[in-house]
C-alpha cells in the first residue's frame, strides 16, 4: 500500500474539523476531502500532519499522537514543539517548524518511508522540506493555498508587518525551489507565482483546484427547510424550529480578518432595511475572534437586528455525525450566499455554496467567484468593502421571480459540478504529476 503523507502544519486539524476556528478552514475541509479521496480512489494509506501540543480549545483534547479514521487508513498525528499553545500563523517561525522536526520522525512508525509528500501553506511546505532532507528521493508536491504576493497586496506596511509577510517570503522563497511540484489553487495563485518568481518554476506548476464533497452539498429543490428537517436543526441548537423555515440568506467561512464578516453584516443591514421576512445566518468564532465579534454586534444593535442576524459557533456546525446536516441544509435553502472576503486562494465556501445550487455574491478577490461562477451566471462580482453594492446584488436575487432564480441556480451548479468535485481533482492532480514525469503512487 502506498504512503502519502499530507502536511497541514497551522490550524487545528482533526479528523473531526471544527470550521471557523482561527486559521482553521477551507485548507483543512482540502486536505481531509483530498486524503479521503486518494485513500478510497487510490488505495493509499494517508497521514495528516498537524502541530499540537496543546488543548483543543472546544473539545478540550490534548492535542498529541495518532488518531486513526475508524473506516480508513488515514491517520491524524499531532506534534507539538517548543510552545505548549496554538500559535497563529503569522507568528510561526522557521525555528519552531525546524525545532519539531525530530519530535515528527520520532511519531513515525519506525519503518516509515512516504511515496509522496503533499504540503500546504509556507509552514508545512517548510516542515516537507525537512523531511525530505530525512527521506531522499520523496516527491514533494507543495500547495501555497495563498502565496505571499497575494497576502501581502491587500494589507498596507503595518498590516504586512503584523502578518510576518518577510518571513513568509524568505520560506516560501526555499520551498518553491526545492519542491518538486507547486500546486496552484486557483489561476490567481498561479498568475502570483508566476509574478514573485519570475516563472522560473512555470514547468513545475500543476493546477490543483479545491474540490466540493458532492455527498454533503448538493441542491434540493424546495423553498424552505422541511418540517423535520428544522425540528432537528432546533432539537440540536436549543432554537425554535421556526427559525429555520424563514427565508434567508447564508454567509459560512472562516472567520479572521480578512473574510470581512462585519462588511457581510453591513450589507445585509441594507437589506433587512427593504426586505422585511428575510434573516441571515452565519459562523464567527466568537471567544477566538473577539475584534471581528465585537464589530458584527455593534452593527446588529446599531441596525436593531438581534432578531435576524444568528450567529453559529464552530461547535453548532460539525462536519460530522450529530448536526452535520445544518450548513449544508441551510445552504441548500438559502436564497442567496454571500462573501465579502478579501483573501482567497479559491473561494471553497463560495464553490459549496454553488454546488448547493445557490447563488454566489462575492468580491474581486474571490477567485471561483469572479472566474468560474459569475462568468457562468450563478452569481455576482461586488468591490471588496463596498457593502451597498453586496446589498444591491443580493437583493436583486430577493427580487427575482422563480423562473429567473431557478436558472441561476441551475448555472452556480454546472459551473462547479463536475468540474471541482474530489475525484477529479484528485486525477487531475496525478496526472499532472505523471506529465511532469512524477509518478509516486505507480499508476503507470
Amino acid at each position: 500500500m502506498h504512503e502519502v503523507l499530507q502536511i497541514t502544519w497551522h490550524g487545528i486539524h482533526e479528523l473531526d474539523i471544527f470550521p471557523g476556528l482561527p486559521d482553521t478552514g477551507g485548507q483543512n475541509i482540502y486536505v481531509q476531502n483530498m486524503s479521503e479521496t486518494m485513500h478510497d480512489r487510490n488505495g493509499c494509506r494517508v497521514r495528516i500532519l498537524n502541530r499540537g501540543g496543546y488543548v483543543h480549545p472546544y473539545t478540550e483534547r490534548m492535542r498529541e499522537g495518532t488518531t486513526k479514521d475508524p473506516d480508513r487508513e488515514l491517520y491524524v498525528t499531532h506534534v507539538g514543539d517548543d510552545i505548549s499553545a496554538f500559535v497563529r500563523k503569522e507568528f510561526l517561525t522557521g525555528a519552531l517548524i525546524e525545532d519539531a522536526v525530530e519530535g515528527v520522525i520520532s511519531q513515525f512508525p519506525e519503518d516509515y518511508r512516504p511515496d509522496l509528500i503533499i504540503s500546504h501553506f509556507w509552514d508545512g511546505g517548510l516542515m516537507g522540506d525537512y523531511l525530505c532532507q530525512r527521506y531522499p528521493g520523496v516527491c514533494h508536491v507543495w500547495i501555497p493555498h495563498e502565496p505571499v504576493g497575494m497576502k501581502k497586496a491587500p494589507l498596507d506596511p503595518a498590516a504586512q508587518d503584523r502578518h510576518s509577510i518577510f518571513v513568509r517570503e524568505r520560506f516560501e522563497a526555499r520551498v518553491a525551489e526545492n519542491a518538486d511540484i507547486i500546486g496552484a489553487t486557483s489561476s490567481l495563485v498561479r498568475n502570483d507565482l508566476d509574478a514573485c518568481y519570475n516563472k522560473r518554476y512555470a514547468d513545475k506548476i500543476i493546477d490543483v483546484y479545491p474540490g466540493v464533497n458532492v455527498e454533503r452539498f448538493f441542491p434540493v429543490i424546495r423553498d424552505s427547510v422541511t418540517g423535520q428537517a428544522a425540528r432537528e436543526f432546533g432539537d440540536y441548537l436549543g432554537l425554535p424550529a421556526e427559525l429555520f423555515m424563514q427565508p434567508h440568506i447564508c454567509e459560512f467561512g472562516r472567520s479572521d480578518s480578512l473574510k470581512d464578516k462585519d462588511q457581510a453584516v453591513e450589507a445585509f443591514a441594507l437589506v433587512a432595511r427593504e426586505v422585511d421576512d428575510l434573516i441571515m445566518f452565519l459562523n464567527l468564532d466568537e471567544r477566538m475572534e473577539p475584534e471581528m465579534a465585537g464589530r458584527i454586534h455593534g452593527i446588529i444593535q446599531r441596525e436593531g437586528l438581534r432578531d435576524r442576524v444568528h450567529i453559529f459557533s464552530p461547535q453548532d456546525l460539525p462536519q460530522t455525525g450529530p448536526g452535520s446536516e445544518i450548513l449544508p441544509g441551510l445552504l441548500r435553502t438559502s436564497r442567496a450566499f454571500l462573501t465579502m472576503s478579501v483573501m482567497e486562494g479559491f473561494g471553497m465556501a463560495a464553490c459549496e455554496a454553488a454546488a448547493s445550487g445557490i447563488p454566489v455574491v462575492g468580491t474581486e478577490h474571490i477567485p471561483v467567484v469572479a472566474n468560474t461562477i459569475a462568468p457562468a451566471g450563478g452569481g455576482a462580482v461586488v468591490p471588496g468593502k463596498d457593502p451597498r453594492a453586496a446589498a444591491d446584488a443580493v437583493l436583486k436575487y430577493i427580487r427575482m421571480d422563480d423562473d429567473q432564480w431557478n436558472r441561476c441556480s441551475r448555472s452556480a451548479y454546472e459551473a462547479v459540478i463536475p468540474r471541482f468535485t474530489w475525484s477529479q481533482i484528485v486525477t487531475d492532480l496525478l496526472q499532472q504529476m505523471s506529465e511532469r514525469g512524477h509518478d509516486p503512487l505507480k499508476l503507470g
